[in-house]
């Protein structure tokens, strides 16, 4: 019967310890598998499992030295999780993470256990099924906590951000925690277990706020990283319109000078019979010049740009009078060069495409209103089509705040439109 209740907790223990280990993997996000692997993938899974928990009872029965079965574990059970499931070093940070937890609780169990069997003399069988009930416990409570972290607090990391520091926390707390037990003779026979099972639960309790701090670290390089391509494709985008006016006043020096040729042309009596020619020289030229949309010198290069290529059937622009000189030439680039990139994707999906820019001035607000037909759907903070609610009306936005404005998106049947409010007093 003795034998019995012992395999039962021998089985226990083997268990938490893998249930958990490979719980922690589950939901870690996974790499994609192919449809005719799966079920032998699922079978090396299996087979895997299976020796890690064989590793974990015979290594220390062979070694009989933890660290030796730390390491061994922690970089078996890495394998598994890049090879297997993962293939991601924020999941290799969790695992190793986990490994130190494993270890933490059970240093933490062992002693609570001796503590316990010195203070009500118990059999050291009685104290070693403690010791086991206790460390499935805790390992069950830190797989609950580790649950929360990759749930709400998981952060792929960016190219240029490194996590080797943050690896080197688990590592040398469980390196502290190894020579703090096999040195602690003297503190042992002064103060007891008590303040070593304290020592080893806080630094367990740091480890974990680590890793709940790290993520919002993680999450301010990734917005750094997200602001510094803003930046640089707004710089960009300006570099381009301001090169594309620099072109348009060489080109309305020469279309002026080749105007005054076609001028002395039509006076000339030997060319009266080519007036049709030279009417189609004239439209010519007519065409390579800038329509004026807005008194806004950018902004109206922008719109010379973007509607090229549109017939006069489908857009429509009526910006005269409105004042937008508040706005500067990167910011107006900004909000105008993404909103018609937005709206021009959708003359590549739809045939009866129809452009409408406007702008008045109401009351106290400067009114920009532009719409555009779609065939997507559009539901607020979701994207329909792409760049929809990407870094292009992010980017917009956040130009439109700097003037204490506001953007305004709505969908009517299949009309998509963007409403832009600045208030007067810019």
């Amino acid at each position: 019967m003795q034998m019995i209740v012992d395999w039962i907790f021998t089985f226990l223990d083997m268990i938490s310890l893998t249930f958990c280990s490979a719980y922690l993997v589950f939901l870690l996000p996974r790499m994609k598998e192919s449809a005719g692997n799966k079920k032998i993938l699922r079978v090396v899974k299996g087979m895997a499992w299976m020796i890690y928990t064989l590793l974990a009872v015979m290594i220390p029965m062979i070694w009989r030295n933890d660290s030796i079965t730390m390491l061994g574990l922690t970089m078996y059970y890495i394998l598994i999780g890049f090879m297997l499931y993962h293939r991601d070093k924020v999941g290799i940070l969790y695992q190793v993470g986990f490994m130190f937890s494993l270890y933490a609780t059970q240093v933490i169990s062992i002693f609570t256990a001796v503590m316990v069997r010195e203070v009500y003399a118990l059999e050291n069988r009685t104290s070693a099924y403690i010791m086991i009930l206790l460390k499935a416990c805790l390992l069950v409570m830190v797989t609950f906590v580790f649950r929360v972290l990759v749930r709400k607090r998981y952060m792929s990391v960016q190219p240029r951000f490194q996590i080797r520091g943050m690896l080197l926390v688990p590592v040398i707390s469980m390196i502290l925690i190894f020579g703090f037990a096999i040195s602690s003779d003297v503190f042992l026979m002064r103060f007891g277990y008590g303040w070593l099972i304290v020592y080893c639960a806080l630094i367990l309790v740091m480890n974990l706020y680590c890793f709940y701090f790290w993520y919002d670290v993680s999450k301010t390089q990734e917005l750094k990283h997200k602001l510094e391509l803003m930046r640089q494709q707004s710089e960009l985008t300006h570099q381009f319109y301001a090169d594309l006016e620099s072109n348009y006043a060489k080109s309305r020096k020469v279309i002026h000078d080749i105007r005054n040729h076609l001028q002395m042309l039509e006076q000339s009596q030997k060319f009266a019979e080519s007036q049709s020619y030279v009417a189609d020289m004239h439209q010519m030229l007519n065409a390579l010049g800038m329509t004026y949309y807005t008194d806004n010198r950018m902004l109206n290069i922008i719109l010379n740009d973007k509607l090229k290529h549109l017939n006069q059937e489908q857009f429509q622009c009526s910006l005269m009078g409105v004042r937008l000189d508040f706005l500067s030439e990167m910011d107006t680039t900004t909000i105008f060069a993404n909103l018609l990139d937005n709206a021009l994707e959708e003359r590549r999906e739809s045939e009866n495409f129809r452009l409408q820019l406007q702008g008045e001035q109401i009351q106290d607000f400067c009114v920009i209103k532009m719409s555009n037909t779609t065939k997507g759907t559009y539901t607020p903070g979701k994207s329909s089509k792409t760049g929809h609610e990407g870094i292009g009306l992010e980017n917009v936005r956040n130009a439109v705040g700097k003037y204490h404005g506001e953007m305004q998106t709505d969908q009517k049947g299949d009309v998509f439109s963007v409403t832009l409010l600045f208030p007067d007093d810019n």
